[in-house]
C-alpha cells in the first residue's frame, strides 16, 4: 500500500512517495519539489547512476541479461578469478622475456621430449612457418592453442579440490591459481573468437584434441603431478615464442599479418578483460595474451619444483590483481 509522508520545514516542503517501508528496490518515485522545480530520484529516472555508469536499462533488463549481451561486462573479471592487468612497461618487457627451461630430472626430460615432439609435429602437419605466415594459418593456430591450453589448469584444480575434500585438509592456495589459469586461457579463446570464426574442421580438431588430452593429463596428474606442471611449462614456452613471432609480424611492414591486423581494433571483451584503452588495437590484446602465457609458464615451472603441500607463492597476487582492476574499473 502506497503511503505519503509530508515533512514541513521553515523553507521547503518535501513530498516523499515511498513503498514497502522505503525499500530501495521497490521505490517507484522520489520527488522533491522546490518552487516550480521537481527532481526525480535516479532510481526512478532514466538517467545513469552518478557513480555507476551504464544503468540506463536497469528497469528493462536483468543483470544476467545485461551480462549476456555486454561484451565489456563479460570481460570484466573484477573480484572473480581476476587476471593481472598489465602495464605498458610490463608488456614492452614481455617481448624479450623468453627462455627455455633445461630439464633436470628424468621426468623433466620425458616431458620435454613429448612436448617439443608434439610441437614440431603440429608445425609440420599445419605447415606453420614463423617467417611471414598466412593470416588463416595463425587464426587456426590461435584457436587450437587456446582451446588446448585451457585444459591442464582445470584438471589440476579438480584433482586438488577432490583431494582437499577427501583428506579434509587445506589446499594451500593452489586451486585459486590453477582456476585463474584455466579461466585466463578460456578468455583468450573467447577473445580470438571475436576476431575470427572457427570452421568445422577447426571445431572437430578441438574436440579430438580435448578428448585425447584431458584423460591423458588426468592420468599423468594422478601418477606424478609435478610432471604435468612441467609439461604445461614447456607448452607455455612454445606459446610465448608463437605470440612473439605473431606480434613481430603484425608490427613489420609488408607482412601478411601487418596488412590484415595492424589497424584492427581490439574487441570490447578484450578491453574489458585487460582494462585496455578505448582506442586499443588488436595487437595490444595479443601482447596481453603473450604476457599471460609467460606468467603461466613461470607459475607451472615453479609448481613443478614444489611439493604438493608447499604454500602457493602466487596466491596473494590474486587479491592484489583484484584491487588493481577495481581501481581501473568505471565503478571505482
Amino acid at each position: 500500500m502506497l503511503s505519503r509522508v509530508f515533512v514541513h520545514s521553515r523553507s521547503k516542503n518535501y513530498v516523499f512517495l515511498l513503498k514497502n517501508f522505503c525499500s530501495m528496490k521497490n521505490v517507484e518515485e522520489y520527488i522533491v519539489r522546490e518552487g516550480n522545480r521537481s527532481h526525480i530520484h535516479f532510481n526512478a529516472s532514466q538517467k545513469p547512476h552518478p557513480l555507476i555508469p551504464n544503468k540506463l536499462d536497469r528497469k528493462n533488463i536483468s543483470d544476467a541479461e545485461r551480462y549476456e549481451h555486454d561484451e565489456y561486462l563479460q570481460g570484466d573479471h573484477s573480484g572473480r578469478q581476476q587476471n593481472h592487468i598489465w602495464t605498458k612497461d610490463e608488456l614492452h618487457k614481455s617481448m624479450k622475456n623468453l627462455y627455455r627451461h633445461r630439464p633436470v630430472s628424468i621426468s623433466d626430460h620425458i616431458m620435454n621430449k613429448v612436448m617439443y615432439g608434439l610441437y614440431h609435429t603440429f608445425n609440420f602437419v599445419t605447415g606453420y612457418k614463423a617467417d611471414n605466415p598466412s593470416v588463416k594459418s595463425i587464426e587456426w593456430r590461435l584457436l587450437t592453442l587456446e582451446s588446448v591450453a585451457g585444459v591442464p589448469g582445470f584438471v589440476a584444480a579438480g584433482f586438488r579440490h577432490f583431494k582437499s575434500l577427501r583428506t579434509l585438509q587445506r589446499d594451500h592456495g593452489w586451486i585459486a591459481t590453477l582456476l585463474e589459469e584455466a579461466e585466463n586461457e578460456r578468455m583468450h579463446l573467447l577473445v580470438c573468437l571475436k576476431m575470427f570464426k572457427a570452421g568445422y574442421i577447426t571445431r572437430l580438431m578441438v574436440i579430438a584434441a580435448q578428448a585425447v588430452l584431458t584423460p591423458t593429463l588426468m592420468a599423468v596428474y594422478l601418477v606424478h603431478p609435478n610432471s604435468m606442471h612441467r609439461f604445461v611449462g614447456y607448452l607455455e614456452e612454445t606459446a610465448c615464442h608463437t605470440y612473439v613471432s605473431i606480434i613481430e609480424n603484425v608490427q613489420t611492414e609488408g607482412t601478411n599479418l601487418n596488412k590484415a591486423w595492424s589497424e584492427l581494433d581490439a574487441p570490447a571483451i578484450a578491453k574489458g578483460y585487460w582494462k585496455l584503452d578505448k582506442d586499443a588495437k588488436w595487437v595490444d590484446a595479443l601482447m596481453c595474451m603473450l604476457a599471460d602465457e609467460q606468467h603461466h609458464r613461470d607459475v607451472n615451472h615453479s609448481l613443478a619444483d614444489m611439493k604438493s603441500d608447499d604454500p602457493n607463492p602466487y596466491v596473494l597476487q590474486h587479491k592484489e590483481n583484484a584491487l588493481h582492476a577495481w581501481r581501473l574499473s568505471p565503478e571505482a
